[in-house]
């Protein structure tokens, strides 16, 4: 699904921005933790999370737990201080069944994919250089693009030495392994969902189905002998991840300006007064003419050296 991502570097701040919510995460790298506002489009209702991270660099890796979520209007706390709400979740009258075992594991620190939520990860470890040196972030960027890559060109060929049939299909969702988009085929597939889910298995579309299922776990499974090094995920975004890591990596830093070494004071005053007598010695060969034009002398004597002084400093310097 195609995203805007805003990145407010300054303000440490990522908005993203899809058809369906928008998503504000504000980032406190001194505490190691950052905040995420979610909203449904044309919706007041929020969810809110605070989320803490752990970094190590050797290998690089990123943990992370939830210590905070609510939801509102009105105000509510699945998880408070890092620890789940169980009695007031079970009062609501309606609850998942496995929502609070879902909610345990949220406060435990667990390993995330980096490249899972990357422009939001990325980010992270972007802001940590006393980890993660500036260029060994940047040779994890390369180093990513050239694991999607890779992993990408092994996905095509084995749907290429695939006798089923199957094809790379590129949607607002990604990429992902299919059947052809053939009438033949979409009439097969029409008719196995036109039955009832007691009829459907055994058919040769359930077949069919059964056996795209093990060819994806094949390739993206890591025990897998086939593995093809990246996630069902990360082959999906990997168009927008390749573009989005590349421009990371062609950013370039704000270079500063040298500062200009300023004359210092004492080289000021000698060069000020050296300036004074000389045009103060022009100005003797005019004492005996009316004393308005010399006080309009004066002053123009002032102005020059304004002007003249800066330069003549620079000039001796």
């Amino acid at each position: 699904m195609k995203r805007e991502v805003e990145i407010f570097d300054e303000e440490n701040s990522i908005v993203i921005d899809d058809k369906h919510t928008t998503d504000t995460f504000d980032f406190f790298p001194e505490q190691k933790k950052f905040k995420v506002s979610s909203s449904i489009k044309d919706d007041v209702f929020y969810n809110n999370s605070i989320i803490e991270y752990k970094i190590s660099d050797d290998p690089i890796e990123l943990k992370m737990r939830t210590v905070e979520l609510s939801h509102e209007p009105p105000l509510e706390y699945s998880i408070k201080d890092g620890v789940v709400m169980e009695s007031d979740i079970k009062k609501k009258d309606f609850v998942m069944p496995d929502r609070i075992a879902n909610l345990k594991k949220e406060v435990e620190w667990t390993k995330v994919p980096i490249l899972g939520n990357y422009e939001v990860n990325l980010f992270i470890l972007s802001k940590h250089p006393e980890i993660i040196s500036k260029e060994e972030y940047r040779r994890f960027l390369r180093q990513s693009i050239e694991k999607v890559k890779l992993g990408v060109s092994k996905i095509k060929e084995a749907v290429k030495n695939d006798t089923h049939g199957l094809e790379i299909h590129d949607s607002e969702y990604g990429k992902s392994i299919w059947y052809s988009n053939s009438e033949a085929e979409k009439k097969e597939m029409d008719e196995y969902y036109d039955l009832p889910e007691e009829k459907r298995k055994g058919t040769d579309y359930a077949k069919k189905l059964e056996y795209i299922e093990k060819f994806n776990d094949s390739l993206f499974k890591e025990t897998s002998p086939k593995y093809v090094g990246i996630s069902d995920q990360e082959f999906r975004s990997s168009d927008e991840m390749i573009d989005y890591i590349s421009k990371l990596l062609d950013k370039k830093d704000v270079a500063k300006k040298e500062p200009v070494e300023k004359v210092s004071k004492g080289k000021g005053i000698i060069i000020s007064l050296l300036l004074t007598l000389f045009l103060s010695w022009v100005v003797s060969w005019f004492v005996d003419i009316n004393p308005f034009l010399i006080f309009v002398i004066v002053q123009v004597i002032a102005f020059t050296q304004s002007i003249v002084g800066g330069w003549l400093g620079k000039f001796f310097e």
